[in-house]
This record gives C-alpha cells, sequence and structure tokens, in this order.
C-alpha cells in the first residue's frame, strides 16, 4: 500500500509471530517496526475525511488545492479537508465537497484510511505531525461542478481518467485512492 505509513508499536522491539506475519502481508509494516516514537516530538495532528466521486464513465473527481508558499500548492487532491470542532467524519466530507466543488453526493462506506506522517523537515508547519484521512465512497453525486471559487485553498475542480491522473501533479494522497480503485 504505498502512500501509507503504519505504526503498530511506540517502541522498536523484536517483533512477535504475529507481527512477523503482519509484515509479510504488509511490507509497510516493516518500516514503522524500527520507528521510536520516544524520538519524534509530534507538534500536530490532523484528522480529516475525504470523498471519492466518480462520474458515469469512470472519472474521478479531483480538486486542486492552492495556498501561497505552500509546497501542495497548484497540485491535485481528492475533495476533502480537515475537521471542524465537533463534526463528524461523514459531515466533514460532504461539507468539504460542498464548499470544494459544488456537488452533494449520498456517502456511501469508508473505502481506505490514509496515515502519513511528517517530519519537521517535511512539515509546512516546521514541526513533525501525523495527518489522518477517511476516505469515504460516494453515490448519488448530483448538483453543477463549481466553475467560479471564492478566496480560499481550491481553485479548481474537474473529472479525470484514472490512467492521465498519473501525468497530473498531485499530492500522495490521490496515489493512495487510485490504488484503492484499481
Amino acid at each position: 500500500m504505498a502512500g501509507i505509513q503504519v505504526s503498530t508499536r511506540s517502541q522498536l522491539s523484536s517483533p512477535t509471530t504475529a507481527e512477523s506475519a503482519q509484515q509479510a502481508a504488509h511490507p509497510a509494516l516493516e518500516t514503522a517496526a524500527s520507528w521510536h516514537a520516544e524520538a519524534v516530538d509530534v507538534g500536530w495532528r490532523r484528522a480529516a475525511a475525504y470523498v471519492v466521486c466518480r462520474d458515469d464513465i469512470g472519472r474521478l473527481l479531483l480538486t486542486r488545492f492552492v495556498s501561497p508558499d505552500h509546497p501542495d500548492s497548484g497540485m491535485w487532491t481528492m475533495p476533502g479537508g480537515a475537521m471542524e470542532w465537533g463534526e463528524s467524519a461523514a459531515a466533514t466530507a460532504l461539507r468539504e465537497l460542498a464548499e470544494e466543488t459544488g456537488l452533494t453526493a449520498t456517502l456511501g462506506p469508508v473505502i481506505g484510511v490514509f496515515s502519513r506522517w511528517f517530519t519537521d523537515q517535511e512539515s509546512v508547519a516546521g514541526e513533525s505531525g501525523h495527518l489522518v484521512g477517511i476516505i469515504f465512497d460516494a453515490t448519488e453525486i448530483k448538483g453543477d461542478l463549481r466553475t467560479t471559487f471564492e478566496a480560499g485553498t481550491t481553485d479548481n475542480a474537474d473529472w479525470f481518467e484514472l490512467e492521465k491522473i498519473e501525468h497530473l501533479p498531485h499530492v500522495e494522497l490521490v496515489d493512495f485512492v487510485v490504488e484503492l480503485l484499481a
């Protein structure tokens, strides 16, 4: 599962038989086994929700992120974003879909959970952190795709054939979703 890092314990130790079997099934766990939680001061955590929308011909809906001085500015991502205080993951997904694309949908099941640790060198905030994104499938997509955008972090939304996405500038989350759909 490219693009996902999994942490199964907080200290480096010899893996149990069950952990060894998990590592064989999921190579990402091998990396997690060498990670020392006590060696990293986690400065932030972000819970987010994203929506997978596909049209009648199988194209995937993406939004383009824009934020001055952010390294991901201009890159395509999934409709979605950070949870607001007291909001459920499902409510976040539907709110973000409407805000970023103008569309509404019926949420289906959670089809994946994206987890990404950022070192202080990778993080825009300059401190290490962790993003967890809950990814929902969507059905009954309705409305007109937004073509104008107010000031914010989205400046475009469009449908893309899966084969063409690899040629777009996009964030790691998109690769994770495309792999889920394969």
